[in-house]
């Protein structure tokens, strides 16, 4: 598995959001074919047409929700991927996990000033565990000037950072907008 660049994170991403669009638009374009279709058949009786035109919309409901959930499911596995290029590989052994464990809760424990602090002494005493901890608290709480420190420190994680920044800005309220109009049922 290749290590992702912000290029090919911010190309994936933006590639499954248009395929998904394009998807969800042709599902709605089929809804209403068929759905012209049913009411231009003579042949049904109007309950007929009526039943038919429910299970249509349930049935295109479920295509448009199975579309949103296989992007949901990109955007997250995608995200999983990225954060765990940001941790970089770790240890399995039982110590090397409580060390992580314990850093990251000595980490919840500080505020922006005094992670600048400890990050720098953690950096000054080999302490990666802990260090990685603070980068981490510190790209989640945007904590800037502790997350550059960080990665100054760290250069391999600079791309993933950006990376996932590019997740967080783009999967917020604008990207539940365009969720909600790309996999909307179509109007009857």
């Amino acid at each position: 598995m290749s290590k992702s660049t912000p290029l090919s994170v911010q190309n994936a991403f933006n590639d499954k959001l248009k395929s998904s669009q394009e998807q969800a638009a042709a599902v709605r374009a089929a809804h209403a074919q068929a759905r012209q279709a049913i009411k231009d058949n003579p042949r049904l009786s109007a309950e007929a047409k009526k039943d038919d035109l429910a299970a249509l919309s349930k049935d295109t409901r479920a295509k448009l929700d199975a579309l949103k959930d296989e992007q949901e499911s990109f955007v997250k596995g995608l995200r999983d991927k990225v954060e765990k290029e940001f941790r970089g590989n770790q240890p399995a052994d039982a110590a090397s996990m409580v060390s992580r464990r314990d850093a990251a809760d000595r980490a919840r424990k500080l505020d922006e000033r005094e992670a600048m602090e400890v990050l720098q002494e953690a950096i000054a005493g080999n302490d990666p565990d802990f260090a990685h901890a603070i980068g981490t608290r510190s790209r989640s709480h945007g904590w800037v000037g502790v997350a550059e420190v960080y990665q100054g420190a760290f250069p391999e994680t600079a791309g993933s950072a950006e990376a996932l920044a590019y997740l967080d800005e783009n999967t917020g309220a604008g990207y539940n907008l365009f969720n909600s109009a790309t996999f909307s049922a179509p109007t009857d």
